[in-house]
């Protein structure tokens, strides 16, 4: 997945949950994403928040958000909370402030996303520019009535910047199956593949647990975040 395709993704929900770090303390709040391109993502703020300090101190972030809506729809057959199919996306990386000769440089040579900074900035002079530079996350495409497809769950991880990112899912030994096929019988998702030695499609899988619970070897192996 490239970056173009988050930043659709982006822009489809709006509005992003940032998170940055005060020492030990989390502080979120509701950003507007300007822009990405290959280089990363790029947001902004004003030296004279915390917000900005805090980026300073410590450049690790975290994105995320949801589409169509967090609300809930009604209740299916088995008396579940039902939602309309959309995804969520989250984000890990870490973010950096763009001097202001790398901003007109880039300017200069087209860069629709800088020359919108530069024009903020000449109504506010406080305002800066961050780019998250690398990171990694993850799309988690839900459809969990099953209206458009088979299956309740799409899982794509991307990164990008350098950082790499572990598969979803969780996992079976394949050395401690005996195919018995109990996990299959409890998957709700549609997760699990079964052969020789039943395996998990970790794009379907949503860690809910039931195949760790109900394996008679011992064989299943839990997620590692992304």
């Amino acid at each position: 997945m490239m970056l173009e395709d988050v930043y659709k993704a982006m822009e489809k929900i709006g509005c992003l949950t940032l998170t940055t770090l005060d020492g030990d303390t989390p502080h979120s709040r509701i950003v507007g994403i300007c822009g990405c391109d290959d280089e990363g993502i790029y947001f902004l703020t004003m030296y004279v928040k915390p917000f900005y300090r805090q980026l300073k101190k410590n450049p690790r972030v975290a994105l995320c958000g949801i589409y169509p809506s967090s609300y809930k729809t009604g209740k299916n057959a088995v008396g579940q909370p039902t939602f309309a199919p959309g995804f969520t996306l989250r984000i890990t990386g870490e973010a950096r402030e763009i001097p202001e000769d790398e901003v007109k440089e880039k300017a200069e040579a087209g860069s629709r996303i800088h020359k919108y900074f530069l024009e903020d900035a000449a109504r506010y002079p406080a305002i800066r520019f961050f780019r998250v530079f690398k990171g990694k996350g993850e799309i988690f495409d839900f459809d969990f009535e099953m209206e458009h497809r088979d299956h309740k769950l799409l899982r794509s991880r991307f990164s990008f910047g350098g950082e790499r990112f572990n598969e979803p899912g969780a996992r079976i030994n394949p050395e401690a199956c005996t195919a018995c096929g109990e996990c299959f019988e409890v998957c709700t998702f549609k997760a699990i593949i079964p052969g020789e030695t039943y395996r998990v499609d970790g794009s379907r899988c949503d860690d809910c647990g039931s195949c760790f619970l109900v394996c008679p070897q011992d064989a299943i192996e839990l997620s590692e975040t992304i």
